[in-house]
């Protein structure tokens, strides 16, 4: 396993939410919002970076998205690499609260420029909720064409604080048509076993079907979901407790190997810390992960995946975002 430092305390406090994609014609683009505090609700630039060499050399910043006195959060990026080489951006202003917005940019030449900001929030529900964010980490393209990253949102009238970030509720938000126009999808309830479900991640399945994956509040552990279309008809949230969490952002992806469709995850395996950093591989569409690869065992925490042509890649931060570190190893790599 090779590992680099990618980002470092300069005239941020954190790089935080880290984000990664490989695009269809396999450059990597890193995004991150970078925080003037360690605050949720800090002044915030999002900055994309591009590497054209699988991560050896790194181009940037460009920044994607400014905070300003009225509204200085920018806050939840995500990615979403269509096998076409579009790349859609979408990110949030002040977790769309107060003023607040949800926004996409598009590029069609692999990340290198973008088109300007396009407001979305009508396609959010606004009625609906309060706070609310997208991913984070990257979204997926599924067989058929659609664009989707998953979302949580606090309901409206569900806190007295509409600045809160529960109770949340999880669903999707999708594109038929390249991104032109979006909507959202099936909202998926907790249960008594999966409470408050927030941040979460998407993967295709063997059959073509969407698998979630997401934090829970004060489980220890993650909880999943499944769905033929992606969009609805999906599973209540199942606990994963071989998935050990203590509240953090998790990431998953889908790849092949040796002949067969397996998906990875990668997040932090402890119940109570955000610690032991590591990536784990399924062989059944996200129902049990056998074999596990520690990428970090001491501190870590928000963590995205991406994986191409037998190359895993995880980009995760260590001391809330002071650091940000890529790693970079082959399938192979993760032991039964």
């Amino acid at each position: 396993m090779e590992k680099k430092t990618v980002w470092t305390p300069d005239r941020y406090a954190a790089h935080r939410i880290p984000g990664l994609v490989c695009t269809a014609r396999g450059t990597l683009l890193f995004v991150c919002e970078a925080r003037d505090t360690f605050s949720d609700w800090a002044r915030i630039d999002l900055l994309l970076y591009r590497s054209e060499d699988g991560g050896v050399t790194i181009d940037g910043p460009l920044p994607l998205a400014s905070g300003d006195e009225a509204h200085p959060t920018v806050n939840n990026p995500v990615l979403i690499a269509a096998r076409d080489g579009r790349v859609c951006f979408l990110y949030c202003r002040d977790y769309s609260v107060g003023g607040g917005d949800v926004f996409l940019r598009v590029s069609d030449d692999d990340g290198r420029t973008w088109s300007e900001p396009r407001d979305l929030m009508a396609s959010t529900r606004p009625e609906a909720h309060a706070a609310f964010a997208f991913g984070p980490g990257h979204g997926i393209e599924t067989p058929d064409g659609t664009l989707l990253s998953p979302v949580w949102f606090v309901p409206a009238g569900a806190h007295p604080d509409p600045r809160s970030h529960h109770p949340a509720r999880v669903s999707v938000f999708y594109s038929k048509d390249r991104g032109d126009t979006w909507s959202l999808g099936e909202i998926l309830p907790e249960t008594p076993a999966c409470p408050d479900p927030n941040e979460t991640a998407a993967a295709v399945t063997s059959t073509g079907g969407v698998f979630l994956n997401t934090r829970l509040t004060g489980a220890g552990y993650r909880a999943s979901a499944w769905s033929d279309t992606g969009i609805d008809g999906f599973t209540a949230f199942r606990p994963a407790r071989d998935l050990p969490d203590p509240t953090c952002m998790g990431s998953v992806v889908s790849t092949d190997w040796r002949g067969r469709h397996v998906l990875l995850s990668v997040n932090c395996a402890s119940t109570d810390e955000r610690k032991n950093l590591t990536c784990r591989m399924s062989l059944d569409d996200g129902h049990t992960w056998p074999r596990a690869l520690t990428v970090e065992p001491g501190d870590a925490g928000y963590a995205d995946l991406a994986v191409r042509g037998g190359t895993v890649w995880v980009l995760y931060e260590q001391r809330w975002g002071e650091v940000v570190r890529l790693a970079r190893f082959s399938l192979d790599e993760i032991p039964a």
